[in-house]
Order: C-alpha cells, then sequence, then structure tokens
C-alpha cells in the first residue's frame, strides 16, 4: 500500500510540475490570431471576416492554449477549455445584442495577457421557432418563440398574419414575442416578423391544414361507430371540437364520452412519403382541468377496435405533471417517435410500421395518484412532416 501511495505521489508532482511548466511556458506570450473559418471541414479553405450570431467558428493561430476568455463586441462567448488547443479555439459566437459595437474579438488569458482580431458580427434576421397556438382566435393573445426579436430603437416589431393583417404588440425580447390576433387573420400562410435587422417568415403555416385528418366538425358514425365522444362549439378555436371531460383515477375505465375512438373510412395509413420518423402527431387543446392520469394515444391498423392492451407503441400524455395553463388554446406537437412504450410502462415499444398508422385513439387510463377531474378540448388532429 505504501508504495502505492509514493507512486500516486510522485505521479500527481509530475503531473503538477508538467501542468505549471506549461502554464509557465505559456503565461508571457501574446495570443496570436491568424485567421477565422467555418468548422465545416468542407468551406474549412473559408477565410471570415464577417461572423453571425449563433455560428459556431475555429479560431486559429499560436499560442492559444492559454485563452480563458474569448470576447465579441463587449459580449462574452461561452468557452469550452476542451475546445482550446494551442493552434486553435472552436467557438459559438454570442446571440445577444452588444451595447456597444467595436467591430473586434478580444482575447484573455489566464495571465492577463489580452489582443484583439478585427472581425464583424452580423446581426441576423428574426428567426421564429414556434407559436403557441397556430388557430388561435382573433383578439386573443399569441406566444412567438424565436431568436434575433431586436426591436427598433423605438421598442417596436411588426408581426403580420396571412393577408397583411398586422397584430398588436404587446412585449417583445430577443425571443418572444407576445401580440394579440387581429381580426381577420383566419388564412393559411406563413407568419412574417420585421425586427430592425430584417424580416423573415415561419417555416411552418398559421391555421395548418396539413395532414388533418379529424377535425370534429362531423362526428357521424362514418368515423365513429360506438358513439364515443363529446363534442362541442362554444369558446372553439375552430368551429366544433372534442370535449372530453369526466372523472378519472388510478386504472379507473372512463365512460365512452371520455375516450376518442376515430375509424378512418379510407382504411388507408396517414403516413406519406419517407419514414415513420418524419412524421409528428399535431392537435390544438385547452384545459380547463385536469387532476390526474395519463391520456394513453396510439394508432392501430385497420381493424375496427379500442383496446389499450394491443401491442401498438403509446404515447402517455401528462400535462398535470409539466404543468399547463388554464383555459387557454395551445398546440401541441408530439413525434412520432415518441410513441415508445405499452399501457403500463413496463415496455419499450417504437412507431415505425406505416400500415399500423390507420385509425386514431385517445383514453384517459393507468397509474395516478388518486381520483380527479379531467375537462379538455382537443381539435384539428393532424400529422405533420417534420423532417
Amino acid at each position: 500500500m505504501k508504495k502505492i501511495i509514493i507512486i500516486i505521489s510522485v505521479l500527481f508532482i509530475a503531473a503538477a510540475a508538467f501542468m505549471t511548466a506549461s502554464c509557465d511556458n505559456n503565461s508571457d506570450d501574446i495570443p496570436v490570431v491568424r485567421f477565422i473559418r467555418p468548422v465545416d471541414p468542407a468551406m474549412g479553405d473559408k477565410l471570415l471576416e464577417n461572423v453571425s450570431m449563433g455560428a459556431t467558428i475555429a479560431v486559429i493561430g499560436d499560442h492559444l492554449g492559454d485563452v480563458c476568455r474569448i470576447t465579441f463586441n463587449d459580449k462574452d462567448a461561452l468557452l469550452n477549455p476542451t475546445l482550446v488547443t494551442p493552434h486553435s479555439i472552436i467557438v459559438t459566437v454570442p446571440g445577444t445584442m452588444p451595447d456597444s459595437v467595436s467591430n473586434k474579438m478580444y482575447l484573455e488569458t489566464k495571465s492577463g495577457i489580452k489582443s484583439e482580431f478585427a472581425v464583424s458580427v452580423i446581426i441576423p434576421s428574426p428567426y421564429i421557432e414556434a407559436i403557441d397556438c397556430q388557430y388561435a382566435s382573433a383578439g386573443s393573445d399569441l406566444v412567438i418563440t424565436g431568436s434575433y426579436f431586436f426591436a427598433r430603437p423605438d421598442g417596436s416589431v411588426d408581426v403580420i398574419f396571412p393577408g397583411n393583417y398586422k397584430a398588436v404588440i404587446k412585449s417583445v425580447t430577443e425571443s418572444k414575442i407576445v401580440c394579440t390576433v387581429p381580426e381577420g387573420a383566419d388564412i393559411e400562410g406563413p407568419i412574417s416578423i420585421t425586427s430592425a435587422y430584417g424580416t423573415s417568415r415561419s417555416s411552418f403555416n398559421w391555421r395548418n391544414t396539413e395532414g388533418i385528418f379529424c377535425n370534429f366538425s362531423d362526428p357521424t358514425s362514418t368515423w365513429n361507430p360506438w358513439g364515443m365522444s363529446r363534442f362541442g362549439t362554444e369558446d372553439g378555436c375552430d368551429g366544433q371540437y372534442l370535449h372530453l371531460y369526466g372523472s378519472v383515477g388510478s386504472w379507473a375505465w372512463p365512460a365512452n364520452e371520455e375516450q376518442l375512438m376515430w375509424i378512418n373510412p379510407a382504411g388507408t395509413t396517414l403516413i406519406g412519403d419517407g419514414d415513420v420518423a418524419d412524421y409528428a402527431l399535431c392537435f390544438e387543446y385547452n384545459i380547463d382541468k385536469w387532476d390526474c392520469t395519463p391520456m394513453i394515444v396510439w394508432f392501430n391498423g385497420p381493424a375496427v377496435e379500442q383496446s389499450v392492451d394491443g401491442t401498438e407503441a403509446q404515447y402517455h400524455w401528462k400535462p398535470y405533471e409539466t404543468g399547463f395553463t388554464a383555459d387557454k388554446w395551445q398546440t401541441i406537437t408530439i413525434p412520432l417517435s415518441d410513441f415508445n412504450t405499452s399501457k403500463d410502462e413496463s415496455e419499450t415499444r417504437s412507431l415505425t410500421d406505416k400500415s399500423a398508422i390507420v385509425n386514431f385513439h385517445m383514453m384517459p387510463f393507468g397509474a395516478a395518484d388518486g381520483p380527479g377531474e379531467l375537462d379538455v378540448k382537443i381539435d384539428n388532429v393532424r400529422i405533420i412532416k417534420i423532417k
């Protein structure tokens, strides 16, 4: 044991001496930047004089191993020490607006030695990632999330809906806009945002109709042979909706009115070109109350049946665990790759066969902390392509 301790001690001292020597060797060296290039090897011969916010770049030069801080204009970049070597640093340009623009990158070592390199940071036009409800009603608040929502000097941005309807802006940050949906904004199409640095359009459509297979406008026996579900129209987001409400509990079989059984009249798959993993289930929902019990969601083939005990891959929706905004229509997008479990969550399953995506089912069932109430509205159930 004593020999092992001595050996370890010697190795530790040697390592410490090596590290100290390395630091001593680098401590008086000024970091020198030769050039900046993209990290993509295919673009390795392209030198950059301008870099975009949020871009990951390679800084190439000498005496860079001791650099512990990089600043673009007056905004510090997040520096990963494992990506710092004597001749290169991989770093991501900060995505926040500088307070002062110098068009320079500043490097600082652990010893406090500083150097600089001329480079301009390009401020991108807005990037729209998502909206909280694709079917929000006129007069309601819509939350838009994304990046680079930089307001003009007067604090304004423009949000334009299809048909050239302009929203009233309630608040703006670099990553979130809250606006009021204007009257008349019921046309399908992308939303555009104009900021201080340009205009961009959403990659998805407002009031998206892609892949809708059930909008509950006609809940006839054509697709509802067992007479499942309730429906309503009051305070909807797009006409008639599915309305599931009633008592729930742990492994308590729900009443028929709390279940959805959609039998595809065409009897064919709901998936188009590509793999199942390229798609997602999407719909609007409005939760008034949800105390407990997961909503089991699954597809099956053309068989006319409603059973949670089958071999189909399920998704378990549990807003009561993650939190929800009551009495507000919102959009949920569930990748079909997230359909991966069994009724009691004891098995891992996968949804890969297009022929198994024909009929659609929802049912509140499963383990729960105790009895409670469920009240949720659902509309415009659709499958969209996400890849």
